[in-house]
Order: C-alpha cells, then structure tokens, then sequence
C-alpha cells in the first residue's frame, strides 16, 4: 500500500478527500492528516509517508515552504501533490521545480483525483520494483561475502537496527511430493509468493526479505535479515517471532516450508558467515533424528563430539559401492547416519568421518589402469561429493550419491559403452523437441546420466543442456528463415515451451530477438536473389 498523508487547514476538505473514494482498492492507505506544515513534518519525521497532497495556502508554513523543507531535511523521500484553489500558472511552475508529481484544483472531482491516483500507482510500483531489483543485487553480494563498500551502504539504507543479525532461511521442502513434482518455472514463482508474503507481513520491515540466492542448488524460497527490531516490534521473543511466522507461512501454502537460522553477527560485514552457517544447521536437519520446523545454528554450535563412525561400518558400504549392489548401499549408509543420530558428533566430526569415506572412494580409482579413467572419476568425486551433497541436508541424497557413484564407477569399467554415444545422440537429434534430460536419458538407455554428460562434455567440449539448446537454437533458426510460424509457435515446435524463455535465449545466443532474426535473413534472401537476377 502507498501511505498517504492529508495537509490541510480546513478539516472538511481533509475529510472530502478520505471519504470521496475508496483508497485501499487502488493500492492506497490514508495513514494520517495534518492542519498545518509543521503538524505535517512531525508526522513526516515518525512515519514514512510515501505521497502527501499538501495545500498551498496554510497559515504559519504554507505548501512550499513544507515542501522544501522535507526535500532538504528528510532522508525517506516523499511524492507530493498540491491541493489548491487557484488556477494561476505560476503555482504549477513553481512545482515542477519542485518535483512535485502534480497539482489538484479544490473541490476535488473524484474522476480527476480517480485518473491521477491510477497514475501516480503505475510509476510508483515502477519505482519500487527496480529499487527492490537494485537492493537484491546489493544484499546478494554481501551474503556471498564479494561486498563493496558501496553495497553496505546501499543496504543499510532500508534496513532496521544497526546491531547484531542472523541470516534466515525459509525453505520449500524439495523432498516433499507437491514440490517436486512442480517445474523450475513453478518453484520460482513458489518461491516469489513466498518473498512477496512474508514482505506483506513485516510491511515496514519488507526490505529484511529477500529471494533466495541458492537456485543453482535446487532451494528455493526466502531469506531473512533478522534483527532485535523485528521481534521487539511484535511484542516477542525471537523464538516465538519465528514460530508465529512459520505457522502464518504453513497456513498460506500448500508445499511446507522449514525454517533454518544462521549464527548470530555483529554486522552486515559479517553477514556471509550467518548465511553460509544455514548449510551446516540444514545438514544436522537432515542427519537428525527429529525433525522440527525450525533449526537454529546456535543448537549445534556447542555439541561436543563423542565418537567417530566404525571402520568395519565404512569397509561395508566401500565393498557395495564397488559391487554396485544399490540394495547394500542404502542399508550400509543408513547403519552410518544411524551412528550420527544416535550421537552427539558436532559438524567437525561429522566432515572428518564423510571426508573418511571419500578418500577411501578416491582410493578405489588406483585399481584402474586406464589414466583416463582415473583423472574422470577423481573430477566427478571432487564435483559431486561431500560439500554439494552432505550440506544439502538430505540423507536420501546423500545415499544417491554413493549408489550413482558405484554405478558411475561400474559403467566406466565396462569400455564398449563409450560406443553409446552415438545411440543416444541420433535419439537427441531425432527428439529434440521432446523434454528430456541426462537423467531421462540415462534410464531410457541404460547408462549412468554423470558418465553420459562427461561423454558428450569430452565429445562437444560444452555440457548437455547447452548442446540441446543449441540444437534447439539451429531448429529455430531454420523455421525462422523458411517459414511464417509465430515466435510462440516456433518456441513450441523446438522444444523452449513458454516463448519468454526461449526469446531470452535467442538474444543470448545470437544478439537479436527472434523476429529481428527472421527480417534480417529474409532481407540477405531477398539482396540475394536481386545479385542473381542481375
């Protein structure tokens, strides 16, 4: 809602104006009214007021010298409208110096104030979304730790309280069947309800919520910023701001949400290590034996380790990774998340004993003669372990990781399935329009989907998706130039689905839009065949 101050010295004016419309269905909220200027800046100096109408002529401070004085003294900007009952053109000149929005004739006619309303919300919410876009950059790269100073400053402006602060994480749960059956588009536009909720809910407090900057690991949802302020503005304790926030969110969404809290810093300068201490509080979620909804850091931070995995337990599920015996595999890593949740192992402990497992997995590659082979194995071990996989906070991928790295292992020893390849890619080549992917694939073929994307890696020097967008691209390409297919129709025929993604796309790949594309080919055509005629 944009807040809306009513200045003027006559008290029916002020009240024909609150009364002449509905504000709140046009996206307004009459906060306040004052008589004159200086009642006006007292309440200006409490509260952010986003769009004053201000009368010209007030005893004491008239319109412009309120005007001025907020320019120059207040930091929150204000937009202002002039209510007034002269029509001289010098009142208008004299506000467009000022940067006024606009100036309203008394009596006001609804239509006139209706029109002018609509159009002050349209550049507001303009305003407001690429001040949003420009915070997110700004407050991403300060959780990512590759801060400036100009992004501190540039958050700290909409922030609340200057001391201590955790980094929040609210989380859609992935290993839930109604949110992994959605698709990426449908995550993130969970994930943007999400944001936008909770930012309705703390209102003034919106610019502690921020998206989610870990999509390229599969979590989507909210961050939040949380200070003292916020659970002091809402008469509790941090705990039960917390709780009162994930019941709201429960009530409001079908997929469930869990609730991560980093550790406690002093400052926005040391928020990066608030939001990397979510990681070790979601894995402690994921290997503990309850499951509350809301995991804080600070419980694991001070648990003292009591004993360490047993070797014959790790010799066990070794032997089923090398057997690719997926049933042992499971039951050998269950037996060791069994031994953590029984346990008070803190998360030094829990690193040393998986980092134990994955050396003897690098070990196993000295039994391959291959070279080759070996230095493969040794970089999907390093890109696929313990720090993209433990941290994630899920037991079941955890095991998905052991069970795909046997069959990976099996599916390099046996040298005749280098020859699939070509199988799979004349399928590609053929169903390229269809959805697929490496895992897709790798099921339908009979192939581990990893070993299957470092062949084509090793073969096209690019990864599997960008062959098939590439591919999809040349399609695109061709019916541009031969055919009258609408952009969104072409979209469909290659495989993109929703013509936004696959324009984006287009543009990245080429520099043009699609359609730019298509004028520009048929001009070449046509010069072409002109050269001929000649």
């Amino acid at each position: 809602m944009i807040k809306v101050l009513l200045v003027d010295d006559e008290q029916f004016i002020r009240q024909g104006l609150r009364y002449l419309l509905d504000w709140e269905k046009y996206g307004y909220q009459v906060i306040a009214e004052a008589e004159n200027g200086m009642d006006a800046i007292r309440i200006l100096e409490e509260i952010e007021i986003d769009l004053a109408f201000v009368d010209i002529r007030m005893p004491g401070m008239d319109g412009m010298e309120l005007i001025s004085y907020v320019q120059e003294n207040l930091k929150h900007k204000v937009r202002f409208v002039i209510l007034t009952g002269y029509a001289e053109f010098s009142y208008a000149r004299k506000a467009v110096q000022m940067n006024v929005l606009d100036y309203i004739l008394k009596p006001v006619q609804e239509e006139e104030l209706l029109n002018l309303l609509k159009k002050i919300n349209q550049d507001y919410q303009k305003e407001q979304k690429e001040k949003r876009e420009n915070y997110d950059f700004h407050i991403s790269q300060i959780l990512l730790g590759k801060f400036s100073l100009e992004n501190l400053r540039q958050v700290q402006r909409y922030l609340h309280g200057e001391g201590s602060k955790k980094y929040v994480s609210f989380e859609f749960d992935k290993n839930q069947r109604e949110f992994s059956l959605l698709t990426r588009t449908e995550k993130m536009e969970q994930q943007k309800g999400l944001v936008q909720y909770l930012r309705d809910l703390l209102e003034e407090f919106s610019y502690h919520v921020i998206p989610l900057v870990e999509a390229e690991e599969e979590i989507f949802g909210a961050g939040l910023l949380l200070s003292k302020e916020l659970y002091d503005f809402s008469a509790s304790g941090e705990e039960q701001f917390l709780e009162n926030l994930q019941n709201r969110v429960t009530q409001h969404f079908d997929c469930p949400v869990q609730i991560y809290v980093g550790q406690t810093v002093e400052g926005l300068e040391q928020l990066s290590q608030s939001f990397l201490s979510i990681r070790v509080a979601r894995c402690f979620h994921g290997l503990a034996q309850e499951k509350t909804q809301v995991r804080d850091y600070e419980y694991f931070r001070h648990r003292k380790s009591s004993m360490k995995i047993q070797e014959d337990d790790v010799e066990a599920l070794l032997e089923a990774v090398k057997s690719n015996k997926v049933l042992e595999i499971a039951s050998c890593a269950e037996c060791i998340f069994s031994q953590i949740r029984s346990s008070d192992m803190n998360m030094e402990m829990v690193n040393a004993s998986i980092y134990h497992i994955l050396y003897r997995l690098m070990e196993m590659v000295q039994e391959f003669d291959d070279e080759t082979n070996q230095q493969e194995i040794l970089e999907y071990i390093g890109r696929e372990s313990f720090n993209k996989l433990v941290l994630s906070g899920s037991t079941e991928e955890i095991t998905g990781f052991f069970s795909d790295y046997a069959g990976y292992l099996a599916q390099v020893r046996i040298q005749e399935s280098r020859n699939i390849l070509d199988r799979v890619d004349d399928y590609v080549q053929e169903h390229y329009m269809e959805k697929m992917s490496l895992k897709s694939l790798g099921e339908q073929f009979y192939v581990n989907n990893v070993y299957l994307g470092q062949l084509y890696k090793k073969k096209y020097g690019i990864v599997f998706r960008d062959y098939l967008n590439n591919l999809r691209m040349e399609k695109a390409q061709e019916l541009l130039e031969g055919t009258n297919l609408r952009i969104y129709a072409i979209a469909e025929e290659v495989g993109f689905g929703k013509p936004e993604y696959f324009i984006n796309k287009f543009v990245q790949n080429y520099h043009m839009t699609p359609n730019q594309y298509r004028i520009r080919s048929r001009k070449l055509e046509h010069g072409e065949k002109r050269n001929d005629d000649e």
